[in-house]
């Protein structure tokens, strides 16, 4: 809630009018958790889990010099900078080891950051597969790239381009549009243990993302979001389900 007491400290012109437009941030402060940590977002899922516990996997993840040389290695071929992977990155691969997931689901793949950290909490608990779904993003893409750093895939890169070789094993990719794949997909598998939106975020793509994955967590999974702050989606979605969420900036999560 701090940040929306700023919002009203400083108003102005434009920030009266950025409150006024974006009403579901206000409704988000009011009924999420925000998190003033990864550990503190890891605990609001898992109770049972300890401050200790929580900082050394924590710990574990920022220690993986193999990970993070890999990452950066191609990513300074092809991006001429290191990696951004951080923040709530850390907090993704803790969710992922601690609910010790046989299927995660993800939409929005780019040049996958988000799914090596996925892959790698994976192989260290030693089990599990990412099943993932990109489009491609060959050209800007409003309301998913076109806020980003950069806003396609390199020429010639194909979504996960970055994952580092060694965790190649644990991946499938599928390629089109999730309004196709991820029902036809989900079926097919049967469950999703997580599943994590990062694609269009839109109120309808997210809200028919978030509807689709659902019947397939069992009780316990784990529904995570990007960019919960795009749209009112996630809010709305979590509050039909009589569910209250943690949120970690614009990064949302719920356990069913």
């Amino acid at each position: 809630m701090a940040w929306y007491l700023q919002e009203l400290a400083e108003l102005s012109p434009a920030r009266i009018w950025r409150l006024l437009s974006q009403p579901w941030k206000i409704r988000i402060a009011l009924t999420a958790f925000t998190a003033s940590s990864n550990a503190d977002a890891v605990r609001f899922l898992f109770p049972d889990v300890s401050p200790e516990s929580a900082e050394q996997c924590r710990m574990e993840f920022l220690r993986n010099e193999q990970f993070f040389a890999e990452l950066n290695r191609k990513m300074v071929e092809k991006r001429h900078r290191r990696t951004l992977c951080g923040g709530w990155h850390e907090f993704l691969y803790m969710a992922v080891r601690f609910a010790k997931p046989q299927t995660v689901f993800e939409t929005g793949v780019f040049d996958g950051e988000s799914s090596s950290v996925i892959l790698q909490a994976l192989k260290d608990n030693d089990s599990g597969q990412l099943v993932s779904i990109d489009l491609p993003a060959v050209e800007k893409i409003q309301g998913s790239t076109h806020r980003m750093l950069e806003t396609a895939l390199p020429p010639g890169c194909r979504p996960g381009w970055v994952i580092p070789d060694y965790l190649r094993d644990r991946q499938r990719l599928v390629l089109g549009d999730s309004r196709q794949l991820l029902p036809q997909l989900l079926k097919e598998c049967g469950k999703a243990d997580i599943f994590f939106h990062d694609s269009l975020h839109t109120f309808e793509h997210q809200y028919f993302e978030y509807s689709a994955a659902w019947p397939y967590l069992p009780e316990g999974g784990l529904l995570l979001s990007d960019d919960i702050l795009w749209s009112g989606a996630f809010q709305k979605f979590c509050k039909e389900k009589h569910k209250r969420f943690v949120r970690l900036s614009g990064f949302g999560a719920v356990r069913k």
